[in-house]
């Protein structure tokens, strides 16, 4: 609660399209393919009938009049996906924080908190001397010396003055005033106390992967099945490598789109974003909240600013779906049984215990129709081999015109 509030347009956006983006493979939409089933029907049989998106029957190669050469596509990224030993430190970084453990050398030869210092500290705020809703944390680390929590946002001013010249052990406080327009109707302007444990002192000096013992490594990750140094530093690597893949795979997405013709039936287009938007609102819309007062609380949108930023990117994602489907047909990417299976036991394992068995999967992504939300995890699946395809095949380099390494462990296969 203590940290300033964003509410600039852009970021704004950001965020709404990451929860997009987050979301999207959790729509309830499906394409049937071209054989009808079910009482499918075609784009043009369709009306003005209100039907689930799993009930239309599209035929990929009449709704791309136009599909780009994808042979050897030229793509450039960015320079910040280089896999070197910068990169493996950041990533080290920010991995250690997201587990909660200490991501920076601890300061051991003394015991008061200096400028330029780390500190880890709890802290609770009071106002009127009652702890208020929001402003506390623990275990936090903060820059001192540029009043923010390292790695993240800055907070009011003089937020981490009272912390300088604290031992580790001591209990400080101090009062800081909440700007007139911070967005919260009870801190407007207010001013207020903040108590703090000082819990440690850190450098700025990252822990380097070198450094970390088997034990420590063990500790930190033993649960996610990484014990050693060295199998956290072929980790480290692998997922390295996965981001530059997917940023190349963005990259062709965006050229294929941008070179292929595609049409996408309107009756179509609106029941996928019919159905996000009823998936989003149940997923995120709780407590007699309106879909209206939480994107405004949350995003500061409107329902319409939000609808047209989800119909944009659902365009995008359905010509995705529809020219890495026709390019599956035409490269002829089949899936046996056996894949299939383990494609659907693989995300039953991931589902952190929401599903346990496939028919619990079918019945998700099919919005509770099983034989929709079976069809399509198989045509995503597909969709994702022909991407995977495609981007193997890519001629990719870096900005500073240096070759890109092969990525292809990054791809669906090394799943």
């Amino acid at each position: 609660m203590s940290e300033k509030k964003n509410t600039g347009k852009k970021a704004v956006i950001a965020v709404i399209v990451i929860a997009l983006i987050v979301a999207i493979i959790a729509l309830v939409a499906v394409i049937s393919g071209k054989s009808k089933k079910d009482g499918s029907k075609s784009a043009t049989e369709a009306g003005t009938e209100t039907m689930r998106s799993g009930q239309f029957d599209i035929d990929y190669a009449k709704q791309v009049t136009k599909l780009a050469d994808y042979s050897g596509v030229a793509i450039t990224v960015s320079n910040d996906y280089e896999i070197n030993d910068t990169a493996k430190q950041t990533y080290l970084t920010n991995v250690l924080q997201s587990y909660g453990a200490d991501a920076y050398k601890q300061v051991t030869d003394r015991d008061t908190v200096a400028d330029g210092d780390y500190v880890k500290v709890d802290y609770t705020g009071y106002k009127d001397g009652t702890a208020f809703d929001g402003g506390s944390a623990t275990d936090v680390l903060l820059d001192v010396t540029n009043n923010s929590q390292v790695g993240g946002s800055s907070f009011i001013d003089g937020f981490t003055k009272p912390l300088i010249g604290a031992k580790v052990g001591d209990k400080v406080k101090g009062d800081v005033t909440f700007p007139e327009d911070y967005g919260k109707d009870d801190l407007n302007g207010q001013t207020v106390t903040f108590e703090y444990t000082v819990k440690g002192i850190y450098s700025a000096d990252p822990v380097a992967l070198a450094d970390m013992t088997d034990e420590q490594v063990n500790t930190v990750f033993g649960k996610a099945g990484v014990t050693t140094n060295a199998q956290l530093s072929t980790q480290i690597e692998k997922d390295l490598n996965k981001q530059l893949y997917s940023a190349e795979v963005d990259k062709i997405k965006s050229y294929m789109i941008e070179n292929s013709t595609v049409e996408i039936p309107d009756e179509y287009l609106q029941a996928r974003l019919n159905e996000y938007i009823a998936s989003f609102t149940k997923e995120n819309v709780k407590d007699g909240q309106t879909l209206k007062k939480y994107l405004k609380s949350n995003y500061n949108m409107t329902v319409d600013q939000a609808t047209e930023k989800w119909k944009e990117n659902m365009t995008d994602q359905i010509k995705t779906e529809f020219i890495f489907g026709l390019i599956a047909e035409k490269e002829n990417i089949k899936m046996d049984d056996d894949t299939f299976n383990s494609y659907v036991d693989y995300i039953v394992s991931a589902s952190n215990g929401q599903f346990s068995k496939a028919s619990e999967v079918y019945k998700y992504f099919g919005s509770g129709h099983k034989d929709e939300g079976k069809t399509y995890l198989k045509n995503q699946y597909l969709v994702n081999k022909a991407i995977d395809t495609v981007t193997e095949k890519a001629n990719v380099t870096f900005e500073d015109g240096s070759a890109a390494p092969d990525t292809s462990s990054g791809s669906a296969d090394a799943e």
